[in-house]
């Protein structure tokens, strides 16, 4: 299984099309996938956008923090719930 960790804050407008541009990305694999997006307290509607996506495609995992930990807590965050091998795009 691969594991892929992003990190977001008020991220609302290019979730879509990221999601867009991963998704045939990890079809084409041919291995089983997991995305973890970590929410760090955004204060747009970026866990909206996640939630739906996650409704979408079983593939997709939510972590929601209370509040703005900073980059490095969300892909921490990120780390503890993988259940696969970790891939973190730059």
């Amino acid at each position: 299984m691969l594991s892929i960790v992003v990190p977001v804050y008020n991220e609302e407008e290019s979730l879509p099309p990221l999601w867009n541009a991963l998704r045939p990305v990890l079809d084409d694999l041919g291995k089983s996938s997991e995305v973890i997006f970590c929410d760090d307290g955004s204060s747009d509607k970026s866990v909206d956008v996640l939630r739906s996506l996650a409704e979408s495609d079983h593939r997709i995992k939510v972590i929601e923090l209370r509040r703005n930990f900073g980059q490095s807590a969300a892909m921490a965050a990120g780390f503890d719930h993988a259940k696969g091998e970790i891939i973190v795009p730059i």
